[in-house]
């Protein structure tokens, strides 16, 4: 059945999307950890704590309060101000934990997969892929 292009406007304005994992034709199975979701979110701007709110569904408080506690990552390097901007293609991580056997940090990690221009409400869409809980070695957010 053919849908009305209001109906298509209609699916378009869902601001909490799950996307399907098979948009990811390009990218090379064997490098990607499984366990993430990506969604899609509308976001008033691009700095980490926005983002990460975003990407992890947790209260801004959450995020300030790890921010104070020096658990937030940008690209593995310790996070100096929450009001960064972040842009395509980088690692958000939120430190939960160690786990001295393996070596290994516990993080909960988002990735800022797209964004769209600016919408007439003064909002972006993204995309972002999230990993609720991810074992990364240490070296890579201990820096």
């Amino acid at each position: 059945m053919k849908q009305t292009v209001q109906e298509e406007e209609e699916e378009d304005e869902d601001e909490d999307e799950e996307i399907s994992d098979s948009e990811d034709e390009f990218e090379d199975d064997a490098t990607i950890v499984k366990g993430y979701k990506d969604l899609e979110k509308v976001v008033k701007s691009f700095r980490f704590d926005v983002i990460m709110k975003a990407g992890l569904d947790i209260a801004r408080n959450k995020v300030e309060d790890a921010f104070y506690n020096g658990e937030l990552r940008l690209n593995g390097e310790k996070l100096w101000k929450k009001s960064r901007s972040v842009k395509v293609g980088d690692t958000l991580d939120l430190i939960i934990g160690e786990d001295k056997e393996t070596e290994t940090a516990v993080v909960m990690r988002v990735v800022l997969r797209k964004a769209s221009e600016k919408n007439d409400d003064e909002k972006y869409k993204v995309i972002l892929r999230r990993w609720r809980n991810l074992k990364v070695p240490k070296q890579d957010v201990f820096k």
